[in-house]
């Protein structure tokens, strides 16, 4: 059945719109034709309105298309029969594009479908693949793990059975010594195999019998080498001491190498970080190595060394400390030099210093009991600094300063020799101390003990004598004359002598002892020295002060602040630390007790009669007491300047500012005159006896402005009394106006003691030139 063209025309274009966008047929007034046909029409009919021009151009087209060319027509027919054709073709085309379209997704559903089948294929087989790779691996290894495990009984059975430990000689031994390495090693760092922790001890013990019959290997080494010295040395009895040590030496040589070959197994094991949890087993089996080492060693030279001491000591029984340290010092070191070089041939040096230090410090023993005795017996203290300056060379640098590294690159001598030098340090002490409770705590002064002129004559009888003895005292002598001569020294042995024996003994047992002992023992000693020295000058001060006359005795004075600067002067080059912190036991309770036992009743009823009472009075007290020996010797030096310028002040101004005892035939004035002329007189009188005692001229010129000070401060006190007096009307006005003003008397003294001070000063400048 047929249909109409126009109707299939427009309902295929109605069902295929979506796809055929492109296929819309134009409107009637878009062809051109048309269009001018319709234009020339309205251009006859004329304008009209909009609704009937559009009812002219519909009535026109209708009668253009009768009227319209039959060939034209017929153009416009074909043109929509080739158009319906390309329609159908194009829905032809589209139907088989759906139809691709489907079949491509269906194939995209099977591939996606055939992929994941795929991937779970691959998942499956990659982690089969690595459990059998896995397993691959854990068969390969297998044979190397159990080696670990089959490897400990052949090991065990050979230690159990070793019936020598000469065993340790074969090579085979080293080979099984690297097995057991390797089996803790494994052990260690697999610890979650079955039965680690359990073959890890027993390969411990494995170690440690490996161990031991090293130990007993080197021991024979050492007790056979003793048994042919020893051989040898009593079947020739007519050997001598050098031969002995010759061959003492040569033997222990000649197994040198093996036993550092085989001792060298323990001493790498124990200084080894893996082999840190077996440190102590292989630690002791180490050190019995060197305590058979050591005792075989002692057993040869002992009676050698203690045969050297014996000759020293009986061929001068009477041979001075410091000469028998010095032969027993250069004999032990030499001892020591080549014992150092032996047991670095056996043990090595990396790792065995410490020992090395320990066993020549052991190996001197004889010689530190044979100096002790010497030391005990003495009592010169000259002697003992002597023999502690022997070891000043091993002191000099700290102990891990690069220098002392540099110094003691093999052997420590300093610590070989401490014990000598504490035993000297101790003996010294001792003696310093019974040297200042004779010379100084014990020195009884006499009336003129400040009061040069008794002592410029020489002193005769016992005491010159002792003096005369001292070493001490004549080294310290001996030393001012070696330095009098250098420029600013004005200390000479004449001038020495003028001073408190006493102090002088303080100082010259301070210079000895000075770098002998330890910083801190030495302040304290010196501290202690200060203080003595002190007490011992006040109380001869005060003997003297208060003999007859003494209080006004400005010799006496002088005398006693020349000594308390001489001491200031001298200590200030020993760098003293003057605080020093006492700390001792108060019984004071115990004896208040004993005396409340034995006193009255009264005095019973005072203390405390319970059992708890008595008991905390019985128990002694901690006292610290902080003392500073230089603010001790300041005070003194200034209570001392003080009274000084006091009494020269009285003795100069006398009853010049006295203002009660003014009378006729005495005035004002001319007691001010005579302040003046006293001032004018007795001052340079009284800076030359102050130079007398005092040599340093900066001293005297405070001295003096400290008089100055004095006298201006009493001139101003006057002066003021006097205004006030004469404002009451006490005393004439005219009279007091006479009077030296206070200002005035200020520039005046000021002139008087600047010309005293200054001239001395340029007259000691002329004569040093």
């Amino acid at each position: 059945m047929t249909r109409a063209r126009r109707s299939s025309i427009v309902s295929s274009i109605a069902s295929r719109t979506g796809g055929l966008d492109y296929l819309e047929l134009p409107s009637l007034l878009d062809d051109s034709y048309l269009f001018n046909k319709l234009e020339k029409l309205a251009l006859v009919v004329g304008e009209g309105s909009k609704e009937s021009v559009t009812l002219e151009k519909t009535s026109a087209v209708d009668e253009s298309f009768k009227i319209r060319d039959e060939k034209k027509y017929r153009q416009y027919e074909n043109y929509l029969g080739q158009l319906e054709s390309h329609v159908q073709r194009y829905e032809m085309v589209l139907q088989q594009s759906y139809k691709v379209h489907d079949q491509i997704e269906h194939a995209i559903q099977t591939f996606n479908s055939i992929s994941s089948n795929s991937n779970d294929f691959v998942n499956k087989t990659k982690n089969l693949y690595e459990e059998n790779h896995q397993l691959s691996a854990l068969h390969e290894k297998i044979p190397a793990i159990m080696q670990y495990f089959t490897a400990l009984d052949p090991i065990m059975r050979r230690l159990n059975h070793a019936s020598s430990s000469n065993v340790v000689r074969k090579n085979s031994f080293g080979n099984m010594l690297i097995s057991i390495d390797q089996s803790l090693f494994f052990f260690e760092e697999h610890p979650n195999l079955e039965e680690a922790e359990l073959y890890r001890i027993k390969f411990k013990r494995c170690l440690i019998r490996a161990c031991e019959l090293v130990s007993n290997y080197l021991s024979g080494i050492l007790r056979q080498t003793y048994n042919n010295i020893a051989e040898k040395i009593t079947s020739s009895t007519s050997s001598s001491t050098a031969s002995r040590e010759a061959l003492v030496y040569n033997k222990f040589e000649q197994i040198a190498e093996e036993y550092n070959s085989r001792v060298v197994d323990i001493i790498s094991r124990v200084y080894n970080n893996k082999f840190q949890r077996y440190s102590d087993e292989l630690g002791s089996i180490l050190n019995d190595c060197y305590e058979q080492y050591f005792q075989t060693r002692l057993k040869l030279l002992g009676p050698m060394i203690h045969q050297r001491l014996d000759e020293i000591i009986t061929a001068n029984k009477e041979l001075p400390l410091v000469n028998f340290i010095q032969d027993t010092k250069s004999q032990f070191s030499q001892l020591c030099v080549d014992e150092h070089n032996l047991f670095t041939k056996f043990f090595g040096s990396e790792h065995s210093r410490s020992k090395g230090s320990q066993w020549l410090c052991r190996l001197c023993e004889p010689l530190y009991d044979a100096i002790r005795t010497r030391i005990l017996r003495e009592t010169d203290i000259s002697m003992l600094c002597d023999a502690v300056t022997l070891f000043g060379q091993y002191y000099q640098f700290e102990e891990n300063s690069e220098e002392y590294q540099l110094q003691f690159q093999d052997i420590q001598f300093d610590k070989i020799f401490e014990p000598i030098v504490q035993k000297l340090q101790a003996r010294l002490i001792l003696r310093v101390q019974i040297y200042i409770q004779q010379n100084v705590v014990n020195y009884t002064p006499s009336k003129d003990s400040f009061i040069i002129s008794h002592r410029r004559k020489k002193p005769e009888g016992p005491e010159a004598t002792e003096k005369n003895n001292d070493a001490i005292y004549l080294a310290y002598v001996a030393n001012i004359d070696q330095h009098s001569t250098e420029e600013g020294n004005y200390m000479t042995r004449d001038k020495l002598e003028l001073y408190y024996p006493p102090l002088i003994s303080s100082l010259a047992l301070l210079s000895k002892i000075y770098e002998m002992l330890n910083v801190s023992v030495f302040n304290d000693l010196a501290h202690h020295i200060v203080h003595d020295c002190i007490c011992s000058l006040r109380k001869a001060y005060d003997i003297v002060n208060s003999s007859p006359g003494g209080a006004n005795n400005l010799d006496i004075k002088l005398s006693y602040l020349g000594n308390l600067l001489l001491l200031r002067q001298e200590i200030q080059n020993f760098n003293i630390q003057y605080t020093v912190s006492e700390t001792y036991l108060d019984f004071s309770g115990v004896e208040s007790l004993l005396r409340s036992f034995t006193g009255s009743a009264k005095g019973l009823q005072s203390q405390d009669k319970s059992v708890l009472g008595m008991a905390k009075a019985l128990v002694p007290k901690v006292v610290k007491n902080m003392v500073d020996a230089r603010s001790e010797l300041l005070i003194e030096l200034r209570n001392l300047i003080k009274d000084f310028t006091e009494v020269v002040t009285v003795q100069i101004i006398g009853s010049s500012l006295d203002i009660s005892t003014t009378g006729e035939s005495d005035s004002l004035l001319s007691r001010n005159i005579k302040l003046r002329q006293n001032l004018e007189e007795k001052l340079p009188r009284t800076y030359s006896q102050i130079m007398i005692f005092i040599n340093d001229s900066e001293i005297a010129a405070h001295l003096m402005i400290a008089i100055q000070e004095s006298i201006t401060q009493c001139y101003n006190v006057f002066y003021e009394q006097v205004s006030d007096k004469a404002e009451s009307g006490e005393l004439d006005k005219s009279e007091v106006s006479e009077l030296m003003y206070d200002d005035v008397f200020a520039d005046f003294l000021n002139n008087i003691i600047s010309k005293i001070t200054n001239g001395s000063a340029n007259d000691r400048g002329d004569v040093s030139m």
